[in-house]
């Protein structure tokens, strides 16, 4: 029986032709073509190193565009959506504290959940991360002075507590619901009994943890409890006014900042 030779290797002036036309298709520039007629003379070994060469060089031209790209910057449509998930995290029926890292590292978590306009892989560039994570520690303080200064002056006005509520959320997609009603009389009630001290978000901290810890994991405890704290506040405040408090269930968008703080992957 006579073995088939194996098929022959294409010629390497074949090869030269083909690479020509597709040089040609790629439109590469004369000393481009150059370089390529001598990268198919070479040896394995020649080829290698040149491709490894081109390989570092690629690496310095993006090194250098990198280098020669203005500085991060958060556009205004970040920084209006850090502040408006930012109450949204404040006033969520799963926060479990006001100040701190608490809250921060929850708007963190929605930005990197949501993305918005954030650049890929940014949470993994310290520096610029950074910058990010600064503006939402000082977007939240900011947040905080404007909430404690609009109850300081409901008090006075003796302004009932759904017009409160509607004052701190003007002009984000929060909805005075009951649940964020309650939360807002919790702060007026700590704000009437250490009239606004340096000690306001620490003591409203500790009155949320009493209740949080006396309520243990039961939900319906917990309701109670800010219900209670809701009752009393109508009936100080405004007390003669007629109102509703409508939409008790969340909508969609604070129901989003809900999960996310209260840890519930979403799909």
């Amino acid at each position: 029986m006579v073995q088939q030779m194996p098929q022959s290797l294409p010629s390497i002036s074949n090869v030269a032709a083909a690479t020509l036309r597709y040089v040609s298709k790629k439109k590469l520039r004369p000393e481009q073509r150059d370089e390529v007629d001598a990268f198919l003379l070479d040896t394995v070994l020649g080829r290698q190193a040149k491709l490894f060469a081109c390989i570092l060089s690629l690496e310095n031209k993006i090194d250098t565009f990198r280098s020669a790209a203005p500085p991060y910057q958060l556009s205004d449509e970040l920084k209006t959506n850090i502040t408006n998930y930012g109450i949204a995290v404040l006033l969520s029926v799963n926060v479990s504290a006001y100040k701190g890292d608490i809250p921060r590292n929850h708007v963190l978590d929605i930005l990197k959940r949501y993305r918005f306009d954030l650049p890929a892989g940014i949470e993994h560039d310290y520096a610029n991360w950074e910058k990010i994570s600064t503006f939402v520690g000082y977007s939240l303080t900011q947040t905080r002075a404007r909430v404690k200064k609009l109850i300081k002056d409901s008090i006075k006005a003796n302004t009932n507590i759904f017009s409160l509520a509607q004052m701190i959320v003007h002009s984000t997609p929060c909805r005075t619901t009951i649940q964020l009603c309650s939360r807002v009389a919790l702060m007026r009630a700590v704000h009437a009994e250490c009239n606004g001290g340096e000690k306001f978000w620490n003591l409203t901290d500790a009155c949320l943890e009493f209740i949080r810890t006396r309520a243990g994991s039961s939900a319906s405890k917990t309701a109670r409890a800010f219900n209670e704290i809701l009752k009393i506040d109508r009936a100080t405040y405004g007390a003669a006014e007629e109102y509703v408090i409508g939409d008790t269930v969340p909508d969609e968008w604070q129901q989003r900042v809900d999960d996310v703080v209260a840890g519930i992957d979403i799909v």
